[in-house]
Parts: C-alpha cells; structure tokens; sequence
C-alpha cells in the first residue's frame, strides 16, 4: 500500500533520526538567533548593530529584523541646484608643493618651527597654527572643527590649539595638514550684535587667523544651512583659497587620531568623488549618511557641491534639517558621470534614472562606486564612534559627550593620542623635490 507523502517523510525521518536532529537544532538556532537579534535592536544601541551588519552587506538590510525605527521607502530630497552641478571628474586635484605664502608673507611668519626648546611644546603647538594663515600651497587635508561663538567654545579652540593634531605630523609636512574652526557670528538674545564676543573673536583671529567665519541666519546654527554654507564657502575659496585634497568636518567633541586617520586617507585616491565618514551612528529610518563626527569629501565632490550649493536659494539652503542626514541625501542628488547622459541613439541602463531608487532600494545602504554618478562612498565602520559602544574599535576618532568639556576631551586626548607620531608613506617621500625636501 502507498503512503501518503506527510507520512512517508515521518518514517524517513525517524529512519533518518540525525537528520532530523541536526534539521530541527538549525531551525531552533536560527529562531533563538532572530529573536536575540530582534532585542539588541530595540534595544539602547540596536542601531549600532544593524547599521554594522548590513555595512558587511547590504542585503542583510531584508534579513535581520528591524529596530525601533519604520524602513525608509521613499525618495531623499531632490536639490535640482546639485544635479546641475558640473560633474566631478570635470574638476582636478592640485599638486602638492613645498610651503608657498601670500604675497607680502614668508618663512619670517612660520615657516619652520622653532627649535628653541625653552617654549615646550605649548609654543610648538601655537606657533604651528599660526602659519596656516598666510599658506597659499595646497593641503593634503583640510580639518575643519565645527566650533561656536560661545566661551565654552573658545576655550574648547584654546585646547585644541595646545594639545594640536599638527604635533603628530613631522615639521617638514605639517604644511599640508590645514586646522581651522567654522562658526559664525554673536548675537545676543535680543538679536543685537554681541560686541564684546565680536571684539575677543577679531582678535583671536588677527593672532592665529584659523578662524572661517561663515554669515549664517540667527548667527550661529548647525541644522539650518551651516554645513552647506561652509562646503560651499570652502569650495569658492572664501576659507583662504587654498586648494586641498580633501575636506573634513570635525566635531569638537571628537578626538581624531591623526596619524591613523592619514594613513587610511592616504590610501584612498582624491581624484575620485569620495564621501568619507561612518554610518554606524545612522538613524535606519534616514536615508543612507554618514554621521557628522567626522565626514568628509575629496576635493572634486567639494567643487561640485560648492556650485551647486552656490545656486540654491537662502529658503532652501536655511531649511530646518539634521546636517548629517541632509549630507547623506544630497549625495542622491549629485550629477550623472558622463556614461548616463542622455543621448539620442543610445537608450540609458535603468540606473542613469537620477530619480530612480538604488539597486535594493533606499533602506539597504547604496552601491560603492554609484552606478550613475561614480561616488564612492568610505565608511570608516567601527573605527571611529561613541566611546560607550563596546564593540566598536575608535582607533581613528572617538565622540562622546564627556569630551564637550574641555578635561573629558584632554583626558581622552592622552589616553589615545599623545606621543603618536604619523610616519609618513613612501609615495609621499617621492614628492620630497616638489615638497622642498633635502632627505
């Protein structure tokens, strides 16, 4: 007599008992694994978890559960000012030379740091800072803390003055490595100018001129159009006019391990439209962004964002919006690479759609390189993050809002940094005729 198939499959099983075994603890392990899974992520630091699984790969994006948060699933906000942009192959990357000055300026204003030892290194530091103000040589980097008109701030820029990333950089390259601090202008409540914090800010920077000073609606702000102000500001020379590789905001409560941070940066080719950052602070529900600890831009992404950005309206670029998230949606926006172009006897592959959705849509992070626009995207990952992550790495920066004081910040400064010193790559050494070099 023939059986029925559920009771031919049970006999085989029970001939079969292994495997039935090994079947049913696979299913009970993956049913445990889920819902272990499903409680990190609606938990205080599931996001952490998540956003460093699909980074692994985007398609674990539709497999692990989701968090406290609703899947993103509609389009990021278009800028058209962006996608009319030049493209950003179309723009260059300068060479890097020896230390050239402004006119009127020379080596009598810094150009070498003093070798008289009775200043320690707190004369090293400053005087270091100083000679950023009359360089006209382009930069390998350019290090941009986000700082503000308050007197927690200034003292915040004092520090980081002292403790200066540039003291992890040999003398005869500190020239490429640019420090600046962005902020706007003082207003009281009242919204009249504050002339006393306008004075101390003038004079601070006629001493060190390592200030961007950007004309920003309220005066000061960080998510009503400061961050496009600066890319654009930078991109259009008005920070000094010095061209650069690349483009970082810092926040000034994260401590950037300098020499580590160089050595992966240099490994990246700024000729490329890079977006530099980690995503594994991100909101899920956002579009995909890096967040703002660090972020950054090779110099040709620069370029195009700043003339776009150039062309916006001050409505639209003073919209009210989180600063990391805008970048990350801007991103959506940038101009095709010339392969995506219309042209009348060649129809476009599906993704040359500017509109159009990535690949596995807009929850999962993006393709690296874009498809229609050539972006690459770096995240840095575990490597810089919260302090309170116990699983993340932070060998390149770490945020915490303990460093927003200035002894957290120290604190964690010594404890990482201090002593640390970038040594510096081989294909660099080979600029050293162009770099004014005698090694």
């Amino acid at each position: 007599m023939r059986l029925p198939p559920l009771a031919h499959l049970r006999r085989r099983l029970t001939r079969r008992a292994l495997v039935a075994l090994v079947l049913g603890l696979s299913l009970f392990v993956l049913a445990v694994s889920y819902f272990v899974l499903w409680r990190l992520e609606h938990g205080k630091f599931g996001r952490w978890y998540w956003n460093y699984l699909v980074s692994l790969h985007p398609y674990l994006a539709f497999v692990l559960p989701t968090g406290n948060w609703t899947p993103v699933a509609h389009a990021p906000r278009w800028v058209p000012e962006i996608f009319a942009a030049p493209w950003m192959g179309e723009y260059g990357v300068a060479r890097l030379s020896r230390p050239v000055y402004r006119s009127g300026a020379g080596a009598g204003t810094g150009a070498h740091t003093s070798n008289d030892d009775s200043h320690g290194n707190d004369y090293e530091a400053v005087h270091a800072h100083t000679r950023i103000k009359h360089l006209a040589s382009p930069s390998l980097v350019k290090l941009h803390v986000f700082s503000t008109v308050s007197e927690t701030a200034r003292s915040k820029r004092a520090l980081i003055r002292r403790l200066s990333p540039l003291l992890a950089v040999p003398d005869e390259y500190r020239h490429l490595v640019e420090i600046k601090f962005v902020l706007g202008h003082a207003y009281r409540a009242d919204w009249s100018v504050d002339d006393a914090m306008e004075a101390a800010l003038e004079q601070e920077q006629a001493e060190y001129g390592d200030l961007l000073r950007l004309s920003l609606v309220h005066g000061e702000n960080l998510r009503e159009g400061k961050i496009l102000d600066w890319i654009h500001a930078v991109g259009a020379g008005q920070d000094g006019g010095r061209d650069s590789w690349w483009l970082f905001k810092v926040d000034d409560d994260t401590v950037l391990n300098l020499p580590v941070f160089l050595d992966t940066l240099t490994t990246l080719n700024p000729h490329e439209p890079y977006y530099v950052g980690t995503s594994l602070n991100r909101w899920p529900a956002y579009h995909h962004h890096f967040t703002g600890m660090v972020t950054g831009f090779s110099w040709p992404l620069v370029k195009t964002l700043s003339a776009g950005i150039g062309n916006m309206s001050r409505e639209e670029i003073e919209v009210w919006w989180d600063d990391d998230v805008l970048t990350g949606e801007i991103m959506f926006c940038l101009p095709s690479a010339p392969h995506c172009r219309p042209h009348p006897h060649a129809p476009q592959p599906a993704f040359c759609d500017p509109r159009a959705p990535p690949p596995l849509g807009w929850y999962a992070p993006p393709p690296d390189p874009d498809p229609r626009t050539g972006l690459r995207r770096h995240d840095f990952g575990r490597r810089m993050g919260d302090r309170d992550v116990w699983f993340l790495k932070n060998d390149v920066a770490t945020h915490s809002w303990f460093f927003k004081s200035d002894d957290g910040y120290e604190t964690e400064w010594v404890r990482t940094v201090k002593g640390r010193r970038w040594v510096v790559p081989a294909w660099l050494k080979e600029f050293k005729e162009e770099l004014g070099l005698h090694v």
